[in-house]
Formats: C-alpha cells, structure tokens, sequence
C-alpha cells in the first residue's frame, strides 16, 4: 500500500510540530502527570492547545474541534507521539468523546464535548473490575432505581488516569439478564460525587492505575449516557477507539533514531556500536515492526472516516502490533545498553535519560486496553471468525483447575 498527506495535513503538521517545540520543555517529554505538579504543567499545556483546536482537530467546530477529519486527527496524535505528550485527559480525548458523538444525546454532547475539546475537564473510563476484565459482561457494579435517583455501588480496578480526573464514564449492573451483557447500563457524574473514593495502584515503568470505590452513589436520570440497558454495546464502540491511534508508532520511531544515534556514537573495543552485525540486524528489525505498526494504525484512521459508507470497524491490528513492539523492542534496547540499561531517570549515569529502563518495566505491565491474551481474543473472532469457548466447558474447565490446586 502507497499513500500520502495532502498539502493541508502536512502544513497542519508543521503548525503542530513548531507549536509543541516552542512549549515544551525537554526534562518533560514522555513524563505522565504522576503529581500535582506535572499535571498543573500538562493541563497548561492541554488549555493552550484547546483553545487552538489542536486537541480535537476531527470534531466540528461547534464542539471546539476544526471541523477536519479523522485523517487530520491521526496527524494530531502522530506530532503528540513524537514529542511524548501526556495529555491528563488523553482518555477523554481518544475515548470517551468518540464514544458520546456515536451515542450520546444532543444535550449530552452540547454539555461534554466542548469542555473536553478545550481541555478544561478530565474523564476516566470506569469499565475493569476484579472480575470483569476481558470477560466485560460480568460487570458486578450495581445501579439500582430508587425514586427518580439511581444508587450505584461496587468496585472498578485497573483505572488508567494519573493524579486527578473530573468526571468518571461507569459501567454498571441495572438489570438482571440472560445473557449477562444485555442488563449493563453507562453513567456519567462527577469523582466528587459523594460515595466515592479512589486509591492509586502504581504500575512498573511509572505508570498509573487506580482503583475506585462507590459506595450509594446516588446520581439522577440526566447521568445515564445512552441507552438504559444497553451499556455493553456502548462500551463495544468506545474500546475501537482506545485501541486504535497514530501515536505509539510515532513514539517509537523516536526512540528508535534516538537509539541508532547512540549506536553511531558510542564505541566499543574501538568501534562504534552500529558496527556490529547483530545490533544493526535487530534495529532493522524494529525499523520494519514500527513500520508495519505505522502503516495499520494510518489504515485505521482511515477506516474512522469511512464509517458512514463502510459501518463500523471491520478489525484492528494497531493494539496487537504495539503491545508485541513494545515488549520485544524494550528488550533489544536494553541488551544494547548493557549494564547501563538498568539505570533509572534521574541517576547521572543513565543513558537515553533512563527511559530503556522505564519503558522495559513499563512494557511488564500492558493491561490498559486489554491484555495482549485480550486483544488476541478480539482478533481470533473479528478476524479469524474463530469461536468462543461455550460458557458452560469454560465454567467446567475453571472448576477442574481449582480442583486441581
């Protein structure tokens, strides 16, 4: 497949790229907001790109966008990959607003969307919970209707956000159903609603998760977002977008050139790094992985747009390509490294800034957006048309191992 911008994309990219290079400080490149401090930075930055459009480039104008399109978008998240920008309401940006044009009401998006393309508001995504994983249907959060008020109590885990949001997407029980995902409903309210609390669960590589309590959330009618009852489908459209964007292959072409420069300048019994046949075989080797990861997630981005005339997306393989990079290239990098691969941000020894360390310990931990097993699932069915295990020998096969230990 060949393709290429049009004069308008790569002006915008240019635009873009000049206007991060003129905010953005070195010593916070790639750095999420895991304190007051960095997230005060980060969401500076995010107004100041709102206010522009930039953060939203594909919505209309009426929602604070640029009326552009999902290729434009994808231009977007590429230049935001290449500086490493944390956006704290990333999860916003690339799910939940997708997520409400396709099924939220007009009143909800004249409410939501434009504070969230301005930047001014950050949402997460309450969907994971100690029992429902990739088995989304088994969701144990319950709202339950009293009156003309829905009282919502469980437990979410998992949660991807770092230090503060304001407003938490839910996916909870609202009727007892056969099969499971037909009974799941979607609420919208604020983290500061009484009844909730959240406690962090940092991750390796310096990555945040959280874990959420709700204990008689009490919200009213105007907080379901959607349809009652119709939650799991819902949630299905979201997770085509939090799988799919332009900018881990743009982070990781960075990185990679970052990587070959050190190789060219840094010797070893008297001869550069580069020189040696095995480290040149495994950058070309991550060279062409990149490359294939760049070219499915540009083949997504154009399946976005095309989803009035094609329906919705046929399969993805964005979220397959760079969890399977991400593991595999943090691994050659610090091989390359040596012993100094182990050294941390901070430690004045640290080569490449300590980042082959952090992105190694961060690539332990991949469970945002599905697992690699999860995304493979999703692939075996979509693409393959493979079939699930049935309920009741998974049911029997889950007994026999507890037996078993």
């Amino acid at each position: 497949m060949e393709f290429g911008f049009t004069e308008e994309q790569e002006t915008l990219r240019k635009e873009l790229y000049d206007f991060y290079a003129r905010e953005l400080p070195e010593d916070v490149t790639d750095v999420p907001a895991v304190s007051k401090e960095l997230q005060d930075f980060w969401m500076d930055l995010q107004k100041k790109a709102g206010r522009k459009g930039y953060l939203t480039p594909g919505w209309s104008k009426e929602t604070g966008g640029l009326g552009l399109g999902h290729m434009e978008a994808g231009v977007a998240n590429e230049v935001e990959g290449y500086w490493g920008i944390r956006w704290p309401n990333g999860v916003g940006l690339q799910v939940c607003g997708p997520g409400l044009h396709l099924f939220g009401t007009e009143e909800q998006k004249k409410n939501f969307l434009p504070e969230i393309s301005s930047g001014e508001k950050i949402w997460y995504e309450c969907f994971t919970e100690p029992e429902a994983g990739t088995d989304e249907a088994n969701q144990q959060t319950r709202a339950k209707k009293q009156g003309d008020k829905w009282i919502i109590n469980g437990q979410k885990i998992y949660i991807t956000g770092g230090y503060k949001p304001d407003l938490l997407l839910v996916e909870a029980r609202t009727a007892d159903t056969v099969p499971k995902h037909k009974g799941l409903t979607l609420f919208c309210f604020s983290a500061e609603t009484p009844g909730v609390t959240v406690a962090a669960l940092p991750c390796m590589g310096g990555y945040l998760a959280n874990i959420f309590y709700f204990d008689d959330v009490m919200v009213g009618d105007e907080a379901v977002i959607g349809q009652i009852n119709q939650g799991f489908y819902h949630v299905m459209e979201t997770f085509e977008f939090e799988r799919s964007n332009t900018y881990g292959a743009a982070r990781a072409r960075r990185d990679l050139h970052e990587m070959v420069q050190f190789c060219r300048e840094t010797k070893k019994n008297g001869e550069p790094l580069i020189k040696n046949p095995e480290i040149r075989k495994a950058l070309a080797k991550m060279a062409v992985d990149i490359e294939v990861l760049r070219l499915a997630t540009w083949r997504t981005a154009w399946r976005f747009g095309e989803r009035d005339r094609l329906g919705p997306l046929d399969f993805d393989l964005t979220g397959l390509f760079a969890r399977l990079n991400g593991i595999a290239h943090s691994v050659v990098r610090l091989n390359i490294l040596g012993v100094y691969g182990q050294l941390r941000r901070g430690s004045k020894y640290a080569k490449l800034s300590g980042d082959v360390e952090r992105d190694w310990q961060y690539t332990r931990s991949m469970h945002y957006a599905g697992t690699l097993e999860a995304v493979k699932i999703v692939l075996a069915g979509r693409v393959l048309g493979l079939p699930r295990i049935p309920a009741k020998l998974n049911k029997t096969i889950m007994e026999a191992l507890q037996e078993k230990k």
